[in-house]
């Protein structure tokens, strides 16, 4: 419940991106401060960026974060 309502102050200090994000690392901060903020679409307890992030390829984690933030899927 607390995690709860952490995301939701949260999401109130970071904006949605207006645009696509691209490989440079402000974007890449920027999706990862908004996907921190949004919860998990399918599993409680999770958020945005839990699903997006892939470890091994950044440009990957920006393609996820891209679908999932502008609809694409």
């Amino acid at each position: 419940m607390i995690n709860y309502f952490i995301l939701k102050f949260r999401s109130l200090l970071v904006k949605k991106p207006k645009r696509k994000l691209v490989l440079s690392p402000e974007d890449y901060e920027m999706g990862r401060k908004y996907a921190s903020c949004q919860p998990h679409p399918f599993k409680k307890g999770k958020t945005l960026w839990d699903l997006c992030y892939d470890k091994y390829e950044s440009i990957n984690t920006i393609d996820n974060l891209n679908k999932f933030i502008f609809n694409e899927i």
